[in-house]
């Protein structure tokens, strides 16, 4: 996938210090130089009114960043079990590697996290669920793309947060 990334020219990345509204209330920091292929910056003004998107996705060097969010009452665990079995029904050969791990954002959002491989690469599910909302967040690639990236993924979720509450 490097290689496709680097025959597209993206006319649409991330910029120092831009943010993205995940829901309504959370929003995402994100570094530089990853191509918007969906999603609303906390800047944008849409004419359609909306607030957030049901769905961001950004890509950099062979690894998707998709955010996946809607009306969810239950807890974070069920919302990655849940994903787990849209996912594997979905995708031959996919299996979940780790175990549930528990995940706190710097702003004290808690959610939990799982590891999967499938025959094509490798990823980490991380599932929150803020005020009625699910938020699901999918990371995926070749393994060593993952694992190049990592400080980069890492730091998009770790800054999530409820709008006014950014640390």
């Amino acid at each position: 996938m490097p290689w496709v990334d680097d025959q597209v020219a993206w006319d649409d990345s991330t910029r120092t210090g831009e943010a993205f509204q995940v829901t309504e209330d959370v929003t995402m920091a994100v570094p530089p130089g990853w191509g918007v292929v969906a999603g609303l910056r906390t800047t944008d003004d849409p004419r359609t009114g909306e607030q957030a998107a049901d769905q961001v996705v950004l890509v950099k060097n062979g690894v998707a960043f998709s955010i996946l969010q809607g009306p969810f009452d239950e807890s974070p665990v069920r919302l990655l079990d849940q994903a787990a079995r849209i996912t594997g029904a979905s995708t031959e050969g996919y299996h979940v590697s780790s175990e549930t791990r528990d995940v706190t954002t710097a702003a004290g959002l808690r959610g939990v996290a799982s590891e999967f491989t499938t025959p094509e690469g490798a990823g980490v599910v991380t599932a929150f669920v803020v005020d009625g909302r699910g938020i699901e967040i999918q990371t995926a690639g070749p393994q060593s793309q993952l694992t190049a990236m990592r400080t980069e993924t890492d730091a998009m979720i770790d800054s999530l947060a409820k709008s006014g509450d950014e640390s």
